[in-house]
């Protein structure tokens, strides 16, 4: 069995293998390469499942089908072009107790986690009471069908996860000074997702004899206008609500006080930077920001259609359509017309209640004692919200520590895990698949 330094240089291999979305078949083989020998007990023990591109898919007899549990990650990376890097993105260097590079938290390091712990449990003689797969999609940064096809496959075979985890929140070390202990946020629900374009046409022309009211002009007035009003007003969110009330088990006075009150109270909601800083009033509110644009190709010419990019992230009061109703009115008033490229609603929310969460809370609790578990609302998506459609119940977190400064790693520069942290996120896959009956 692996010891910190058999993890160390194993994960190191992961990161060196630079699986770019997109990037090659070449690429993702040399990386199923490594896989197969650092973790020769999976290869021999695990049916591989062929179901297309690079996607992995592994199974783990169990004891029994009834109740299978799904472990999932993905292998590719965002580029690591430009930045600040300390170290070369690619080559997992080991400095001040970390591992260094792109993917090392987003998402190999779950990889690993969940790869490592069934490759231990097998050595160790174990055998799962329920059937254990593992999926590994290949194209999760660019939202690829590499889930989806996973997906397609357990209902090919009439196979409903019976709980599926994958990346999300994490264990996040104290991240304000009143906190008294870490947190694990566990993510229960996923924001919904839209891109929006906001579309202003006019004659064009040349610019040294300019009208009023040009394209870019009206589209300007829109933008100042939404960056100034509160377009979809904030309201608090039963996962939200819940996502409040772990924190305030965290807190000193008198933030737990305020953090009791905003998880029973709409009209508090205003107060929620205070309590969680680094999520403000994204926890309460659907969120837009304007992203992309585009007018004239040269800068002389008065467009004759311009458009602006707006990125909406749904609270889970909010459904699409009653936030495009609002945003019509808007382009309406600005006369620009109004198109919708991507949508998607918020995720269900997980049941607090049910078995498959309370066993996994029990592991994290069991490999950190000191470690709070706290309900996550997620702002961003993961393959999990694709699983979620055919499973019981679907948790998006990596039972991993990282500081803030780590958090702020992803798809930047300097991305790392802590060298400890690695073991302890293999022991807690571990110490969950052992619990799971």
């Amino acid at each position: 069995m692996k010891n910190q330094n058999g993890y160390v240089d194993s994960f190191k291999r992961l990161i060196q293998c630079p699986t770019v979305t997109d990037s090659g078949h070449e690429y993702f083989a040399a990386f199923h390469k490594v896989l197969d020998e650092e973790f020769p007990n999976v290869t021999a023990t695990c049916q591989k499942i062929e179901i297309g591109r690079d996607v992995l898919l592994y199974k783990w007899k169990g004891k029994d089908s009834a109740r299978p549990v799904v472990l999932m990650a993905h292998q590719d990376v965002v580029p690591a072009v430009g930045g600040d890097w300390k170290y070369e993105p690619f080559s997992a260097t080991v400095e001040d107790g970390k591992v260094f590079g792109r993917g090392a938290m987003d998402c190999k390091n779950t990889l690993f986690g969940t790869i490592q712990a069934v490759e231990e449990l097998i050595l160790e003689g174990f055998v799962p009471e329920q059937d254990v797969y593992l999926s590994y999609s290949d194209c999760e940064e660019t939202s690829g069908p590499g889930a989806e096809m996973a997906r397609d496959w357990f209902k090919s075979q009439g196979i409903k996860p019976y709980i599926v985890i994958d990346e999300g929140g994490a264990i996040i070390r104290k991240f304000m000074k009143q906190m008294t202990k870490d947190a694990c946020m566990v993510g229960i629900l996923e924001k919904g997702y839209a891109d929006v374009k906001f579309i202003a046409r006019g004659k064009g022309g040349h610019s040294s004899q300019p009208p009023k009211n040009t394209p870019i002009a009206r589209l300007g007035a829109l933008v100042n206008f939404c960056e100034k009003h509160t377009v979809f007003k904030p309201k608090m969110s039963e996962p939200a609500k819940q996502m409040v009330k772990g924190l305030g088990g965290v807190l000193t006075q008198p933030l737990k006080g305020i953090a009791k009150l905003l998880g029973g109270s709409c009209l508090l909601a205003k107060l929620a930077p205070k309590v969680a800083p680094s999520y403000g009033m994204a926890m309460y509110e659907t969120t837009m920001v304007f992203t992309m644009m585009d007018g004239a190709t040269a800068p002389n010419v008065i467009p004759q259609e311009a458009w602006v990019n707006a990125n909406l992230r749904f609270s889970p009061n909010d459904s699409s359509e009653k936030c495009f109703k609002k945003l019509r009115r808007i382009a309406k008033k600005f006369d620009c017309e109004m198109e919708v490229t991507k949508c998607r609603e918020a995720s269900p929310m997980v049941d607090l209640n049910s078995d498959g969460y309370k066993t996994f809370a029990k592991a994290i609790q069991q490999t950190y004692p000191d470690v709070a578990v706290v309900p996550y609302l997620m702002f961003g998506g993961t393959d999990c919200r694709i699983m979620q459609e055919i499973a019981v119940t679907a948790i998006r977190c990596t039972p991993c520590k990282l500081s803030m400064e780590q958090l702020d790693g992803m798809h930047a520069s300097n991305e790392s895990v802590d060298i400890s942290s690695i073991g302890e996120t293999v022991q807690c896959f571990k110490t969950f698949l052992t619990m799971y009956k």
